[in-house]
């Protein structure tokens, strides 16, 4: 009889003691709570690649990868990767979900590789929080980082005519188009036995970055005796990612006597630069052109 009495004594101190407590409210939740005893949060991320822009030739940039990797800001960190498929050049959207572990923040990056293993876009997500049993939904608009230079030499002239009254034509045979960048030569058809007369030729370059650049376009050849360099021109082009664009640029001749024979070109597309080089019948203004 008396160990009961002290049983129901202990009982009915314990209860006095747990009373006050109950108006308390929740007791905050543990900071230390391990993220993988609740339940898994998600991210429904979609990635936008912007327009590289498209060549009609078989080295183009053509996209092969997209890689996105997610890094939480727990420490250690947590990492998803995952890769996709992906092709051609213009915009691409792709939209992806992931199991992502609650309870922290996330970032998720982007990168496109494309066939011969270059990145053409990158880019980051801003730090977002993940909760317990919840969707996050993240986009990420991807620029290009190169433009596509396409440079067209339009219907090569077999000939040159001089201002002076009765001289004929000379013949006259381009054998090298190029178009240089800051520079450099960054497309260029090489010397050869020379084209025909009304033929088109046509250069590229694939990885241009955006942005302003000097473009220098070339045409070497033949006229009589000499041989060296014909035709020049000089522009400047600015190129922002996924926009094209066209500009006209003037290749004056530079060739043996001094004239105004006049290369017309044509600058076109951010993902393709189209260069249209026209090269007339050209006149000089001063003297024969064998002289």
């Amino acid at each position: 009889m008396l160990n009961r009495r002290r049983h129901l004594t202990n009982i009915a101190f314990l209860a006095a003691w747990l009373l006050p407590l109950s108006g308390c409210g929740n007791a905050p939740a543990d900071p230390e709570v391990d993220a993988n005893s609740v339940p898994q949060g998600q991210v429904n991320t979609t990635v936008i690649l912007g327009k590289v822009g498209a060549l009609a030739k078989s080295s183009t940039i053509n996209l092969s990868k997209l890689i996105v990797t997610g890094i939480s800001g727990a420490t250690p960190p947590d990492t998803i990767r995952d890769t996709s498929s992906v092709s051609g050049n213009t915009q691409v959207t792709v939209t992806k979900a992931y199991t992502l572990k609650p309870l922290r923040n996330w970032t998720i990056s982007a990168k496109t590789l494309d066939a011969k293993d270059s990145v053409v876009h990158t880019g980051s997500t801003a730090a977002f929080y993940v909760k317990p049993a919840d969707t996050a939904v993240v986009s990420l608009n991807l620029a290009s980082r190169f433009a596509m230079y396409q440079a067209n030499f339009n219907a090569l002239p077999d000939s040159i005519a001089s201002s002076t009254s009765g001289t004929g034509k000379d013949a006259v045979k381009v054998k090298r188009v190029l178009m240089k960048l800051d520079g450099v030569i960054k497309a260029d058809s090489v010397f050869n036995a020379g084209f025909t007369g009304g033929q088109s030729v046509s250069v590229f370059f694939d990885y241009v970055t955006i942005g302003s650049h000097a473009v220098v376009l070339e045409a070497y050849g033949d006229l009589n005796t000499f041989s060296g360099l014909l035709y020049s021109g000089t522009t400047t082009f600015t190129v922002s990612a996924g926009t094209d664009d066209t500009k006209a640029v003037t290749l004056g001749w530079v060739g043996p006597t001094t004239g105004s024979g006049k290369l017309s070109v044509t600058l076109g597309k951010v993902g393709k630069v189209t260069i249209n080089g026209t090269l007339p019948g050209t006149i000089l203004q001063k003297g024969a052109a064998h002289e």
